[in-house]
């Protein structure tokens, strides 16, 4: 990740090498979701530390586990971690370049003894599979080439088709059970997932689901694998868990940067209620030589906007300070309100602004995960 800033600081010969080395093989892809880290460029920077800064070290460390001491012990331990993602990086392109897929990569790809009896290596965290699928998602995308997996169907659909396939739900049940006796609990899973799908309330599969999941869970050398298999048998046996939190942080409004602003508000978008309306909106934040100034644009269902101008043909004119919008998307105040209270100013159509904040979709706390979700 960018963020990630090796250091090295001579006096203490110490080596910072943030979270890019550390005790286990770390997330080319972190299961939670984000984009895929580049695996070669990972190898690459650590050979460049190992070159340039390790000789002139007598500790590396990072920031979650604990440091590493002594020349011989921290080049070892640097070069198996340079050549652990460097082998992820190659063999998984090797393997694509034999018309592998991303599925067939995760089940066959296991690291030489050297790397895989090094514990700094082993998958407690990233793994293999998932790691290996993101390289190959990274150069090749989700697509593998089988067009009968362009446009599969979607869960719910698809379950209802296997089901009918298999008998009803009944005998997918009878003979996954007879799988999970002999210990077949990815397979399980995956059949009682699509009953479960398919059938949401017929608890015979929910539980059998679970029992699977925990299972897997059970056996998880990865955490967070363990722990997706762990949530996700928590949910069909007691439903989704209760958060207690709210929609929108205001920590989270309140720093970021008002273009983050309009891209936050723009996926935000109800596209339903936005058809065939167009907005064109001013906004001034601020006041002043300190003043920000853009131009937002609901058109085609989509809000873009351009920063530091102002067009003619808006609709409206809206002047206010961030406090002010802070308190909108937290649903404290209305434009209205707070134009009536001279905490903003307005002119133009009014009613064109109400209707661009009556377009802004409400996200749920929690959604299902394991079955349909209905929210």
């Amino acid at each position: 990740a960018p963020a990630e800033m090796h250091m090295f600081y001579p006096e203490l010969k110490a080596l910072n090498l943030a979270e890019n080395a550390t005790h286990n093989l770390h997330n080319i892809y972190p299961i939670r979701g984000a984009q895929v880290r580049d695996c070669n460029a990972w190898s690459k920077y650590l050979g460049h530390a190992l070159h340039h800064y390790a000789p002139k070290a007598d500790v590396v460390f990072a920031q979650h586990h604990w440091p590493v001491w002594g020349q011989s012990r921290l080049t070892d331990y640097l070069t198996k971690q340079r050549d652990t993602y460097k082998f992820l990086h190659d063999q998984t392109l090797r393997l694509m370049n034999h018309g592998f897929k991303a599925a067939d990569i995760a089940e066959q790809l296991a690291l030489p003894k050297s790397l895989a009896t090094s514990w700094s290596s082993r998958g407690y965290y990233g793994t293999l599979s998932h790691n290996s699928k993101a390289v190959y998602q990274r150069y090749i995308g989700w697509y593998d080439g089988n067009p009968a997996n362009l446009s599969p169907l979607p869960p719910v659909e698809r379950g209802k088709k296997m089901v009918a396939y298999m008998g009803g739900a009944a005998a997918a049940i009878t003979r996954a059970r007879e799988d999970f006796e002999k210990g077949d609990y990815r397979w399980v899973a995956e059949i009682m997932n699509a009953v479960v799908f398919a059938e949401p309330d017929n608890q015979d599969a929910r539980m059998l689901c679970a029992d699977a999941f925990e299972q897997l869970g059970y056996q998880a050398e990865s955490a967070t694998w363990r722990n997706a298999y762990l949530l996700g048998a928590h949910e069909l046996r007691h439903g989704l868990p209760k958060l207690n939190r709210v929609p929108v942080r205001e920590d989270f409004i309140s720093a970021i940067t008002i273009p983050m602003f309009f891209d936050y508000l723009a996926i935000r978008i109800d596209a339903a209620k936005a058809e065939s309306k167009r907005i064109v909106i001013n906004w001034t934040f601020g006041s002043g030589d300190v003043a920000e100034r853009h131009a937002s644009t609901l058109d085609n269902s989509a809000l873009t906007y351009l920063t530091d101008v102002h067009v003619e043909a808006a609709d409206a004119q809206v002047s206010l300070n961030r406090k002010v919008l802070v308190d909108m998307l937290m649903k404290r105040t209305t434009l209205v309100d707070a134009v009536a209270a001279g905490r903003a100013t307005l002119s133009g159509d009014g009613d064109k602004v109400a209707a661009l904040f009556g377009m802004i979709d409400e996200f749920p706390v929690n959604f299902a995960i394991v079955e349909p979700n209905v929210t």
